[in-house]
C-alpha cells in the first residue's frame, strides 16, 4: 500500500515537473484572405532563458465531421447487422484502420483488429467505405494524409431497436 502511495506520489511530482517546463500554444494558421484560423494546439518547450520556443510541428488529427458523436449516429443508422450473430446475441466490435486523404477522402480501408467473425468484419469496413468525407489532418496548416483507426461497435440490444 505505501509503495503505491509512493509511486503515486512520484508520478504527480513528475506531471508538475513537466508541465512547468513545457506549455501548450495554440498554432494559428491564415487563410488565402488573411483570416485567422484554428490550426491545432502544439506542445512548446521553454529555452534555457525560460522563453517559449515556436512550435515547428502543429498537428491536429483527421475527423468525421461533426465529431465522434455524429460518426457513431452515422454508424448505427447504416449498420446491417448479421441476423444470424444478431439472432444468437453476439457482440462484438471491429477496429477499421483507413488513410484519410488531403482532399477528404478515405482510401485503404482494412480490418485494423478483427471482431473473430468474419461477418461483423466485413461490415465494419463496408460501413467505413460508406463513410462521407472526413475533415483531414493538418500539419503546419497544411491538409496531409493520415492513416486513423476506428472501432466499429455490434451490439444485438441496440440492433433490436433499429
Amino acid at each position: 500500500m505505501k509503495s503505491s502511495k509512493c509511486l503515486l506520489s512520484l508520478a504527480c511530482v513528475l506531471a508538475f515537473v513537466f508541465c512547468m517546463s513545457n506549455s501548450f500554444a495554440q498554432n494559428n494558421c491564415r487563410d488565402e484572405n488573411g483570416n485567422v484560423k484554428k490550426g491545432g494546439i502544439a506542445l512548446t518547450r521553454d529555452d534555457e532563458n525560460g522563453n517559449h520556443n515556436t512550435p515547428t510541428a502543429a498537428l491536429s488529427y483527421p475527423k468525421f465531421k461533426g465529431g465522434n458523436k455524429a460518426m457513431y449516429r452515422y454508424i448505427y443508422k447504416n449498420q446491417q447487422y448479421p441476423q444470424n450473430l444478431k439472432n444468437r446475441g453476439i457482440s462484438g466490435q471491429t477496429q477499421v484502420q483507413f488513410m484519410v486523404n488531403p482532399d477528404s477522402t478515405i482510401t485503404n480501408v482494412e480490418v485494423f483488429k478483427t471482431s473473430g467473425y468474419k461477418e461483423f468484419d466485413d461490415e465494419a469496413v463496408r460501413i467505413v467505405k460508406s463513410f462521407p468525407n472526413w475533415v483531414p489532418a493538418k500539419q503546419d496548416c497544411q491538409d496531409i494524409p493520415f492513416k486513423t483507426v476506428v472501432t466499429i461497435p455490434f451490439d444485438p440490444e441496440r440492433a433490436k431497436k433499429n
